[in-house]
């Protein structure tokens, strides 16, 4: 049961990372909120810590499921498609982009945390 967890641990935190990593970006920012707004310095740098916290959370339950190198492909496989289906999300339903990717990170640490656990 809890490789199963750990897997939507993983697919959630890529999810949530990129997530955060893309609305962190100027352009997919605009797509989001209005053509000619930019995100304020300050909670670019926070998204993108963010991010990148998302990821490397991710890549550690990738290893604690499936240890080094199937771990590394897990979190790699993961990553892939987490990175397809924000990219189909963010070309078809921009506006849902933040949300999507604050649920994603909720249910990323819930399913982590309960891995762990058991």
């Amino acid at each position: 049961m809890s490789g199963a967890l750990y897997t939507v641990a993983v697919f959630a935190l890529c999810h949530a990372g990129f997530g955060a990593l893309s609305v962190a970006m100027q352009r997919h920012y605009a797509d989001m909120h209005g053509r000619g707004l930019e995100a304020p310095p300050e909670l670019r740098r926070r998204l993108q810590a963010a991010g990148a916290g998302a990821l490397v959370l991710a890549f550690v339950a990738a290893v604690l499921k499936g240890g080094g190198g199937h771990g590394t492909l897990t979190w790699l496989g993961g990553m892939t498609t987490a990175a397809l289906a924000l990219m189909m999300l963010l070309t078809y339903a921009p506006q849902r982009v933040a949300r999507l990717a604050q649920a994603a990170g909720a249910i990323g640490l819930a399913a982590f945390a309960l891995a762990t656990l058991l």
